[in-house]
């Protein structure tokens, strides 16, 4: 015991890296010096506290924290925190000072078996504070050599971290590529930045797909929301090399991209909302696929619908939207019978189906033909998109870019070619074959119940709208009411001569699928 002081003694072990774990300073041969220091002066000890893997450069240390609120839960007891050295209790002189004069508020001294001349004498103070600002010193010109080492690595296009998920480190000391993509996870990761750049689903739906489909963390663990986002972010997936506290460096890495840039630069655009996606705005409920088509008859509000809450399930439900009228209420199944019915009581007459496909035929002529030229243009258009933006990268290789200049110039080629991308994505899904369009034409004619129900939710509402512009009305004593009294049918019936087929009708097009 030193001169009466309180006997009680906790013990702060550390190592910064897996490296040290194993050497000389590695937590074992920490934890027998302390324990040997205490047996020597007679120190009861009270608790050890292990902090692997952390640096000391800052006290934001799990079991350092835990270690400080120990002492002042217990002040009674502890009079000591021994470490092996001042290097493992802290490498920032602030710090250590700081912290020391936290415990000696609390009367809890600071011993080191490595350092005995520390004591609260002003030369055991001064001792203190010498060593203090050579551990830091050592430490700055490590971090300092670290980010010399980080920026060569960089700037030879290797990844000098761990590896990413989808990637794995290999042992290449040649100086090639040091990370390659794995051959479980790249797959899923390729995959999920197809999703997202679609704009067909949200983030969370294309997480928990990939998840399903075997995504794991290298501690092989479901990726968090964040994480996810993060990853999506991360242009090594691409390619590059950026690391994230050297902003004026971004360098093609020798490593194999999971992604492509046009890819990649899809998925940034879907991310920060300049790239339209339809599943977060998605307006049609599958399930109620007359809300809004459908008015109400008492004061002209379109319907709305959705799943109302019953005493032992969910229901689908159809009512007025005005709060002062609130007229129409139904189900899902009353509804949507009383449309089909209508549906089946509409006929077209036989000259209106002799002289449909003619109709048809012209229309689709006329339809995709527009549409040929503006596929060939788009297909043009991104066609010089991709040669100036190889232009734009061997101008950068050849240094007569700056990086300032080239990133922005490449961000604006990445959206025109996003933004064209799109348009010709849509513009290619319309495209179907005669054949198939009259085919449908004929179903729709002939059958238009049946029509309306194997369509999906997109298809029926174009159906809808097709068949009746102005939309329907339902009376709670009538129910469902053709208040324009006009539809598909009876504008056709005016299109049977051929004087009125040099005229497409308005409105109608080919834009269903079959």
């Amino acid at each position: 015991m030193e001169n009466g002081k309180r006997n009680g003694a906790v013990i702060y072990v550390r190592v910064s890296t897996d490296e040290q774990a194993n050497g000389p300073l590695n937590l074992n041969n920490q934890d027998k010096r302390c324990r040997e220091y205490c047996r020597q002066k007679g120190l009861s000890i009270l608790e050890v506290f292990v902090d692997p893997g952390e640096s000391a450069r800052s006290t934001d240390r799990r079991e350092f924290q835990r270690m400080l609120a120990f002492c002042k839960a217990h002040r009674r007891d502890v009079g000591f925190v021994v470490v092996q050295d001042l290097s493992r209790f802290a490498r920032n002189l602030q710090d250590q000072a700081q912290t020391i004069n936290e415990l000696g508020r609390l009367n809890v001294l600071v011993r080191s078996t490595y350092e005995p001349n520390i004591d609260e004498t002003a030369a055991g103070r001064l001792a203190a504070n010498i060593y203090g600002t050579f551990n830091q010193y050592f430490s700055d010109a490590l971090s300092e050599k670290m980010i010399d080492r980080t920026r060569a690595a960089v700037s030879a296009g290797r990844f000098p971290w761990p590896a990413p998920i989808g990637y794995r480190n290999v042992g290449d000391r040649s100086g090639g590529p040091n990370i390659v993509p794995g051959p479980d996870r790249a797959p899923l990761i390729r995959k999920a930045f197809e999703l997202v750049a679609s704009g067909l689903h949200k983030n969370a739906d294309v997480l928990r797909m990939i998840t399903e489909e075997g995504l794991r963390t290298r501690s092989n663990r479901p990726l968090s929301q964040q994480t996810f986002h993060a990853m999506l972010r991360k242009p090594v997936y691409c390619g590059w090399v950026c690391p994230p506290s050297m902003e004026d460096l971004r360098v093609k890495g020798q490593h194999e991209p999971i992604v492509s840039e046009e890819l990649f630069e899809q998925v940034q655009q879907v991310l920060s909302g300049k790239r339209l996606s339809a599943a977060p705005k998605r307006k049609n409920n599958p399930a109620v696929p007359l809300k809004w088509f459908v008015k109400c008859e008492v004061c002209g509000t379109p319907l709305t619908g959705g799943f109302v809450k019953g005493r032992t399930k969910k229901y689908v439900r159809y009512w007025c939207r005005k709060k002062s009228c609130l007229a129409v209420k139904l189900s899902k199944e009353k509804l949507e019978s009383e449309f089909v019915a209508l549906l089946r009581r509409l006929r077209p007459t036989p000259e209106t189906v002799a002289a449909f496909p003619k109709i048809a035929a012209k229309v689709w002529a006329e339809k995709q033909g527009d549409a040929e030229k503006t596929i060939n243009k788009l297909k043009a258009r991104l066609e010089e998109q991709k040669r100036l933006k190889a232009e734009l990268l061997k101008a950068k290789l050849r240094g007569e870019v700056s990086q300032s200049d080239y990133a922005q110039a490449n961000a604006e080629f990445a959206a025109d070619m996003s933004a064209t991308v799109e348009q010709l994505r849509a513009a290619t899904s319309n495209r179907a074959t005669l054949e198939t369009f009259l085919r449908f034409a004929e179903l729709l004619l002939m059958d238009i119940a049946g029509a309306w129900q194997i369509a999906g939710a997109e298809q029926r509402q174009r159906v809808q709208n097709l068949l009746f512009q102005d939309g329907l009305h339902y009376s709670p004593n009538s129910g469902i009411l053709n208040r324009s009294n006009s539809s598909l049918f009876s504008m056709l019936e005016g299109l049977t001569d051929e004087k009125c087929m040099l005229a497409s009708p308005a409105g109608f097009e080919p834009a269903l699928p079959p």
